[in-house]
């Protein structure tokens, strides 16, 4: 058979045929327009998930980045000036800190922790994570493992001056949203040429994972993002990709033009990872691995891809405890009293869901993968807005789900098992925003 640009001439017409079917945004309005089902290629479709325990650290609330629509400032803060002008109270006090994250953590004495730091930009105050660091592993030895969300604009002073620290991390994720013109644009106070050197220096010193992590807005391109990852993944100066939508107070102005770049964009990245796969070499964007797994066992995730209404993770922002980070300080479930003891409440925070009624989300046939979207958005942000999520995400399952088959033969065929595709890429899903 032929090809057609390159691409199998039965796939094309499958890629045709999909169009038709996914492009209208009235179809993807009905909550059954896309369902999962099981895709029964394996045996015994079984993959172990890390039980480990995630510890969200807020550094310090100040970023000098002024990113376009930065969900701190206008999401979490409801303001939209540059986050150095805002309140700063969001400063990590290490010896507090430290012991706040001691006590949380020996109520799971038998699972790894992970303490992400957090911002802001915590590289803003690179010795305050030295030394929360430095104690913490003086404490609990190897039990912890750490994670620094940050834009890369300091990661080559910070390997000169805390040398030890910067290769002891487990994941750089690094905020990149794009090639250099749509990351400048998107990203104003930051420079993509010098994140890149960065990108390099550390190289030099640090093997472990890097992670790409783009955010996507009106205007933006996901293939450009998709570009710039893959140019340096094949420089090997990242190692794994992860992209969201990016939250807002207000609806997306044109959701059908919106709809069709995602999903043209979508599928020419579907169409390299087939081709990668082809190749023996598993693509490793975290939450499209994952959502493979969901496609071919039917796991059902049980709760919000972040899980905040079960508080199955911490964040701790000024002294305080939260189930996330971007909830308001009355949600609080607690802090160390005057003694020095960490005191948490027992919250029900199903309140937090109640929307997934309104929204019809248990109706929804992509529900068991997405669990209903992060509900800052829905609270903090718009209920248009959500719905356009909605279409989007159903949108986003059903091309994935296009591949599935294809995707299924070709790991069979190169021995790549459920839990290789979890532990070499999707394990990282849960240390993104989980879903797009």
């Amino acid at each position: 058979m032929g090809t057609i640009c390159g691409i199998d001439f039965i796939r094309a017409l499958n890629i045709i045929e999909s169009i038709l079917k996914y492009f209208n945004t009235c179809d993807l309005e009905k909550l059954d327009a896309v369902n999962i089902t099981k895709n029964s290629c394996y045996q015994n479709p079984i993959f172990y998930e890390d039980p480990g325990i995630i510890i969200h650290l807020t550094i310090t609330g100040r970023c000098y980045a002024r990113c376009v629509g930065c969900i701190n400032s206008v999401i979490t803060l409801g303001d939209d000036r540059e986050r150095n002008t805002l309140i700063t109270a969001q400063e990590s006090q290490p010896h507090r800190d430290v012991e706040i994250i001691i006590q949380l953590a020996s109520r799971y004495p038998d699972n790894t922790v992970t303490l992400c730091f957090y911002g802001g930009e915590p590289f803003l105050c690179p010795e305050k994570m030295v030394e929360i660091w430095k104690n913490i592993k003086k404490i609990e030895g190897k039990r912890f493992r750490f994670l620094v969300y940050t834009n890369g604009e300091m990661l080559s002073d910070n390997c000169r001056l805390y040398s030890e620290f910067m290769q002891n991390m487990w994941i750089y994720a690094i905020s990149i949203d794009g090639r250099e013109e749509q990351h400048d644009r998107f990203r104003l106070g930051t420079s993509l040429a010098k994140i890149i050197k960065n990108l390099k220096d550390l190289n030099n010193s640090y093997k472990g994972h890097v992670l790409y992590w783009s955010r996507l807005r009106e205007r933006q391109s996901l293939w450009d993002c998709f570009e710039g990852f893959y140019e340096l993944y094949q420089q090997k100066l990242v190692n794994h990709l992860f992209w969201h939508w990016a939250e807002s107070k207000v609806p997306l102005e044109d959701l059908s033009l919106y709809m069709n770049n995602y999903a043209t964009d979508l599928r020419d990245i579907m169409n390299t990872y087939i081709n990668e796969l082809e190749q023996g070499r598993l693509l490793p964007i975290a939450h499209i691995n994952e959502l493979v797994l969901y496609l071919i066992t039917g796991k059902d995730r049980g709760h919000t891809a972040c899980g905040v209404e079960v508080a199955k993770n911490y964040d701790i922002v000024s002294g305080k405890v939260f189930s996330c980070a971007d909830l308001p300080s009355e949600l609080s479930l607690g802090e160390l009293d005057c003694k020095g003891n960490l005191k948490l409440e027992e919250r029900n925070l199903t309140a937090l869901i109640e929307y997934k009624t309104d929204l019809g989300c248990y109706q929804c046939g992509v529900h068991s993968y997405c669990g209903g979207r992060c509900p800052v958005q829905v609270i903090a942000g718009s209920k248009e807005r959500t719905l356009q999520y909605c279409i989007l995400m159903r949108l986003h399952v059903g091309i994935v789900q296009e591949y599935i088959d294809e995707i299924c033969k070709l790991l069979i065929k190169h021995r790549i098992s459920l839990q290789d595709i979890y532990d070499q890429s999707a394990f990282l899903a849960k240390y993104t925003d989980v879903v797009p």
